[in-house]
């Protein structure tokens, strides 16, 4: 589903950025002569046009309306992007006697500092979304090149995902991890 979302989204991106992108392109080619110099004398509009935007009373209004949708529509749209599915709270325990929440900021925070510390990791970036009673993991790793990438995920696997779905109490917590290898040395502080 957030495949398609995302697919959709990009394809709307664009569709919506190439059809001004080829109208002001055509606009500035006429305009500097690419269809001939009496082409780029003429009004954009023709005659016929003109007259009838100057002669029907509703015109202005309906095309300031159209405008109106049009940027509502893409305020939406907008607002739709910005939503985060991060989970704020995370629900423990639910039941007669009450239901038990947690943060889920510093679970997830505490999970990116333990793979942080791994050995040819440079940073961890991890996240918890969905629903609050059933949570997925999204875990971000960016690792030095050449890092061990099976003993990562081995130890990403048997390690830090069954630790922090220990820790909160879960049965499963499906995760998603993200690897990304960068060039360089790893230089690490010691104290």
């Amino acid at each position: 589903m957030r495949t398609r979302s995302g697919k959709g989204n990009r394809i709307g991106l664009a569709l919506c950025g190439l059809v001004p992108l080829v109208a002001g392109g055509l606009a500035l080619a006429r305009a500097l002569g690419a269809f001939g110099g009496a082409a780029a004398r003429r009004p954009v509009l023709d005659a016929g046009t003109r007259s009838f935007a100057a002669t029907t009373p509703w015109f202005w209004p309906v095309l300031a309306a159209v405008g109106v949708v049009l940027a509502l529509i893409g305020l939406a749209w907008l607002l739709a992007l910005l939503r985060v599915d991060r989970l704020r709270r995370l629900r423990l325990e639910s039941g007669t006697a009450g239901v038990t929440e947690v943060d889920a900021h510093p679970a997830s925070e505490a999970l990116a500092e333990q793979v942080s510390a791994y050995p040819d990791v440079r940073r961890a970036h991890a996240v918890l979304r969905g629903p609050s009673d059933h949570p997925r993991l999204d875990l971000g790793v960016s690792a030095v090149e050449p890092a061990d990438i099976g003993a990562l995920v081995t130890r990403l696997h048997d390690e830090a995902v069954p630790n922090l779905r220990t820790t909160l109490g879960l049965r499963r917590l499906p995760a998603m991890v993200r690897l990304h290898l960068t060039g360089g040395h790893r230089t690490r502080a010691t104290h």
